[in-house]
């Protein structure tokens, strides 16, 4: 990008003008096409590690992950890891390291691992979680789903008590109508 420019209005108001040095411009309709033509190699960059990990793209978030067997597994996936941490400098796409974080998902105890993605000359270790919220999806480590369906059911419970407060005079199928969309959408994450 070159001799770009842009100005911030708010209710008819505008800033002065300001150059933009790097990225997409934002809210316009080649903006998504434009970052995935951007980040269009990190896949096969991961695949040339030839160590059997596999990356996840949706929009700017990426997920890396690999069958951990033994400790050379866990350093092959770290490996990986440093290789998208160079990419990302070298194509100046700043990781958001506070969102960078571990789960192991397996029904026995996992081996013991400690990730860490080094920015600067500061090493950051991953935090582990039992479980992690995915594009609205709570999985945990066991891949139960029970989190999920207590945070949609606690949802539902809710709604239903918006309803009570809010709603005094109403009679049964009105009452239904009201309540039943959230129940549904509940009754199918449970399924």
């Amino acid at each position: 990008m070159c001799n770009i420019k842009q100005s911030i209005g708010v209710n008819g108001e505008f800033s002065s003008w300001f150059e933009v040095l790097s990225g997409i411009p934002q809210g316009s309709i080649l903006g998504p096409l434009l970052f995935l033509i951007y980040i269009n190699d990190l896949p096969e960059l991961c695949a040339l590690q030839d160590v059997g990990s596999k990356i996840y793209l949706y929009a700017d978030d990426a997920k890396i992950y690999k069958v951990i067997n033994q400790i050379t597994d866990q350093l092959d996936l770290q490996t990986v890891m440093n290789t998208v941490k160079t990419w990302s400098h070298e194509w100046l796409l700043r990781l958001n390291i506070d969102k960078c974080k571990a789960v192991s998902y397996c029904l026995k105890t996992p081996l013991d691992a400690q990730y860490h993605i080094i920015d600067g000359n500061t090493s950051y270790n991953l935090e582990k979680l039992n479980s992690i919220n995915d594009l609205g999806v709570t999985h945990d480590s066991n891949l139960t789903l029970k989190d999920h369906m207590a945070q949609k059911i606690n949802k539902a419970y809710s709604t239903l008590g918006i309803i009570k407060r809010n709603v005094i005079y109403v009679d049964e199928s009105s009452f239904i109508l009201l309540y039943k969309p959230g129940i549904e959408r509940v009754q199918a994450c449970t399924r």
